[in-house]
């Protein structure tokens, strides 16, 4: 196998598995924007060190859509022996864990940056399960292909695994991800979106009937199951979650606004003295009231008077 060239543009990380330039994305983070490299013709993401667990919801939001862009082809190659796109060191295959289970990834063990497919990426925050006998059902009733979340080829949902690059067939867990999206307080978080109400209303495809399918996993009224076989299926949801995360985002810059406003010290110049002084100066065109700088000269005549 050839050797793969990944000299780019200074600043630049090239794809390791077909070395073009990876899309680099400046993402909303807990703390600080977060970069993060994605590779779209590979479907492969590139996380510096702990950068992934630092991403805020609205980055997460913003790299789901960055995700949805499509792929010029399938690709059916695994993701293994593959050099770390920032140092070269051969990447090490891992499966590190979370408190959603397992997940691979490739590890480079100088510089701890680690590469993920779609699926990989995913399934580490634990926004992706199997599917279910009865979703398989529905899928079939819909007429609808699942979409396989680490290579984007099409399958009938039949099989376990996909047949292009043999990874899991997954589906989203949309309760699970309208909760992760959905940030919980907490110390160096986004304040917690305040619920307006207005439930996320899709159509049953068994009966039309309106639902939740950030809170049912079936049709109240049909028991039609709600599956998700793409990722741009999860439009609606990422439109409703981005619109209450930045609503909560602006309450919190108005009242951190507000706050700094009220202990902001205050200057001799906003007194009633300061006011009568720059009107005397002619800096202002109305005098102040008397009872804004009457008690300030008394009390200055007092001090006067103890001073002498």
């Amino acid at each position: 196998m050839a050797e793969i060239s990944l000299v780019g543009l200074p600043g630049e990380i090239c794809c390791p598995r077909c070395a073009a330039p990876m899309a680099h994305l400046s993402l909303a983070g807990r703390m600080a924007p977060v970069l993060v490299d994605h590779c779209t013709a590979c479907r492969l993401v590139w996380f510096d060190s702990l950068e992934s667990v630092q991403l805020a919801g609205l980055g997460w939001v913003a790299l789901l859509r960055e995700l949805q862009q499509p792929a010029s082809s399938t690709q059916a190659e695994a993701a293994s022996a593959l050099p770390c796109p920032v140092c070269r060191t051969a990447l090490k295959p891992v499966h590190n864990r979370t408190r959603f289970g397992r997940f691979p990834a490739l590890e480079c063990t100088r510089c701890r940056g680690h590469l993920h497919s779609h699926s990989g990426l995913l399934a580490e925050r634990g926004l992706v399960r199997p599917l279910l006998p009865s979703e398989r059902r529905a899928l079939i009733e819909e007429k609808r292909r699942l979409c396989c979340l680490n290579c984007g080829a099409p399958s009938e949902g039949r099989s376990e695994d996909c047949s292009y690059c043999l990874s899991p067939l997954v589906m989203f867990d949309l309760p699970r991800l309208a909760h992760a999206l959905r940030l919980r307080p907490g110390r160096h978080e986004e304040p917690t979106p305040v619920a307006d109400g207005r439930p996320l209303a899709w159509a049953c495809r068994g009966c039309g009937a309106p639902l939740d399918p950030s809170r049912q996993t079936a049709c109240p009224q049909c028991t039609h199951a709600v599956v998700v076989p793409s990722l741009l299926d999860i439009t609606p949801l990422l439109d409703a979650v981005e619109a209450e995360l930045r609503g909560a985002a602006n309450a919190a810059g108005a009242a951190r606004a507000l706050t700094s406003k009220a202990q902001r010290k205050r200057d001799w110049s906003e007194t009633g003295l300061g006011r009568l002084a720059h009107w005397l100066r002619h800096e202002e065109r109305d005098p102040p009231a008397l009872g804004e700088w009457l008690p300030g000269l008394l009390l200055l005549l007092l001090l006067f008077w103890l001073l002498r």
